[in-house]
């Protein structure tokens, strides 16, 4: 994927042209006028104008092996092709120095390099090398069309005399001929006193158009072994092509990129191709974002974190700019081929970034992830592109690699966020991923009350019914009569899954849960049913670790119900009956904030006063009303010990 996206150049001559599907009529269009002309005068040049990823360096390619196939001109016209990159040419002499060595190393120029060289010191050496170049041609009987892209770039290192200059031969002379690539109009083409102005005839390299779209996914069907998916989506659900492409903008590179991710479903593999894609254009998209000025950074991160267009209105809420202020820095982003502007209907137009792979490269290194701006650019694609069958295929797939441990962490994180903030997510999806991805991306899945009752139900009918009380807890909003399922499962735990249950609450889990109304009193039952099995069995370490959970539940309760109340009773009299005077003791004093002890203070006077071997302090403080239910406890325990003299 990653030379498709980014490095067309590194393809095979074959390759290239078998895969060049699109734009075929700006290349039939530049082939015809070229072989139409024998350049006997000087001829009408071209700029092609697109945003990156377009297809602009393919197009340049793709021009060079038309003129090297075709018999008209193979045998008097060379092409010349340029990388964007062009580091070494920093004067106009430097191009003819380039273009004098790649004639001697492809088509026998030989000595060409050496004689410019020779004129090296003169003060007219630039003049010299291009009299060297034209008498060369001639002599070979050739002439030659320059394939330049990012021809601005160019520019901004000639300075005006050469750029002059430069416009004079091209205007003046036969033997060279210039096509030319540009992200955006030049200033030195719109502005009329500029020297290129009205210079060159251009061809705009737009986004796909439906049609045009069609043929591209075709033919990455056919790279891929995906075109009878492609041909089925085509026929079946049309409209899902042209949701792609109004996504995507219509740029070729962001298609491919979003086809790729699309029909992978190993996700770690088209992750990493991604992320290599990504590291190759950050020199490139840094450098873009660092040239704007200030205000403009600004709104282009706006524009960027939202993905979808954004009105102005929103831009000032987020930016803290006023409304004039940004409208104007939109019309300059605009004519830079930055912003790309969509109209309503009313005067509220909306604006998104043009270069959408150029978001994506944004999103990924800047969006935050709690918030999902990094992959909200994956999840509307996904959402306008996937079926619910796929949606199911996908999930499935992806939780199955995480359990067998074939996903590394970026990949199990970043696609956790993106399946966690789809719509439309099924109740058994939601409940599959929120077991099985990390906690951040967990807490994004929104659990309504029929997501919680049609997996508990599911769950119930397996019998796995520790599930469906975890399934009826993790939803927001139950009514009444749903909350009684709550203890409706407690009561059909068996007592390991009761133990595990205890686990479950005192991890982060209850942390969401507590306060969620009639959830308190099931958990109080489900305790005290818990600890009575372990002290009927003198299990002290458990019976501790389930008085603590007590503690736990209530920690940030500052008030319980005369049931709740009651439900602690029982297990504090099963506990006192047992003996365990100090667990009794510690459950009564972690309750204090509850008012507990001063509610029933006969009994904790009574288990202190037994503990510390019928210490007579413990008494002495009380008045009659307190005194007289406190030794009518004493003695009730004393009794009971008496009569079962084996606890």
């Amino acid at each position: 994927m990653e030379n498709y996206l980014y490095n067309p150049d590194q393809k095979n001559k074959n390759q290239l042209k078998e895969e060049f599907v699109v734009r075929t009529e700006v290349l039939a269009d530049i082939l015809s006028d070229l072989e139409n002309s024998d350049m006997t005068k000087p001829e009408q040049h071209y700029l092609l104008v697109g945003q990156r990823g377009t297809g602009k360096t393919t197009m340049l390619l793709r021009l060079r092996y038309a003129i090297e196939d075709s018999e008209k001109l193979n045998t008097w016209l060379i092409p010349i092709g340029f990388n964007e990159e062009l580091y070494s040419i920093t004067q106009l002499s430097n191009l003819w120095e380039h273009i004098a060595e790649y004639l001697e190393d492809n088509y026998g120029f030989d000595g060409l390099p050496n004689e410019m060289e020779a004129f090296y010191g003169s003060p007219d050496f630039e003049e010299k090398c291009y009299e060297a170049l034209e008498k060369a041609l001639n002599k070979h009987g050739k002439k030659v069309v320059l394939l330049i892209d990012n021809i601005g770039d160019l520019f901004k290192k000639f300075d005006m005399i050469e750029v002059r200059r430069l416009r004079e031969i091209l205007q003046t002379k036969k033997y060279l001929r210039l096509i030319a690539g540009s992200p955006f109009y030049l200033d030195t083409v719109l502005d009329y006193a500029q020297p290129f102005f009205e210079f060159f005839k251009v061809k705009r390299l737009d986004g796909l158009n439906e049609e045009e779209s069609r043929t591209l996914l075709l033919k990455l069907g056919d790279i891929y072994g995906e075109r009878e998916k492609i041909e089925r989506i085509i026929k079946e659900t049309p409209q899902r092509i042209e949701t792609l492409r109004i996504l995507s903008s219509g740029v070729p590179r962001t298609i491919a990129l979003l086809f790729q991710i699309f029909i992978d479903h190993e996700h770690e593999s088209s992750l990493k191709d991604l992320m290599r894609v990504l590291d190759a254009v950050t020199p490139l998209y840094k450098h873009r974002m660092d040239d704007l000025p200030t205000q403009q950074q600004k709104i282009v991160d706006a524009v960027a974190r939202n993905w979808d267009a954004i009105s102005v209105k929103e831009l000032r809420e987020r930016t803290k700019l006023e409304s004039k202020v940004i409208s104007a820095q939109l019309r300059q982003l605009e004519k830079n081929q930055v912003i790309e502007k969509r109209e309503t209907g009313t005067k509220n137009h909306i604006y998104l970034l043009q270069d959408r792979f150029w978001n994506i490269w944004y999103l990924m290194r800047n969006g935050r992830k709690k918030e999902s701006e990094r992959v909200v650019w994956l999840v509307r694609f996904l959402e306008s592109w996937c079926t619910t069958d796929d949606f199911e295929k996908r999930i499935a797939n992806y939780v199955i690699q995480i359990k067998e441990g074939k996903l590394d962490e970026n990949a199990k994180e970043m696609y956790g966020q993106v399946y966690a903030s789809l719509k439309n997510l099924t109740s058994n999806q939601k409940f599959l991923l929120k077991n099985n991805i990390d906690k951040d991306s967990a807490d994004i899945i929104n659990i309504t009350e029929e997501d919680a009752i049609e997996e508990a139900l599911k769950l119930s009918n397996q019998n796995k019914h520790l599930d469906a009380l975890k399934a009826i807890l993790e939803s927001d909003d139950l009514s009444e009569d749903n909350k009684k399922l709550i203890s409706y499962y407690i009561e059909k735990l068996e007592l390991k899954d009761l133990r595990n249950l205890i686990h479950y609450l005192g991890s982060e889990n209850y942390v969401k849960i507590k306060y969620k109304g009639g959830y308190v009193t099931a958990i109080l039952e489900s305790i005290s049913v818990l600890m009575s099995y372990k002290l009927l069995k003198d299990d002290i370490e458990e019976i501790m670790t389930i008085a603590k959970m007590i503690s736990f539940v209530l920690e940030d309760t500052f008030k319980i119900s005369e049931y709740e109340s009651s439900v602690i009773l029982r297990t504090l009299m099963m506990c006192l009956m047992r003996k365990h005077l100090k667990i009794t003791i510690s459950i009564f004093e972690e309750l204090e904030h509850l008012n507990f002890i001063e509610r029933n203070k006969s009994l904790y006077i009574a288990a202190k006063y037994l503990y510390n071997n019928e210490n007579q302090d413990e008494l002495k403080l009380l008045g009659s009303e307190t005194l007289y239910p406190t030794y009518r406890v004493i003695d009730f325990l004393k009794g009971y010990w008496k009569k079962n003299e084996t606890i």
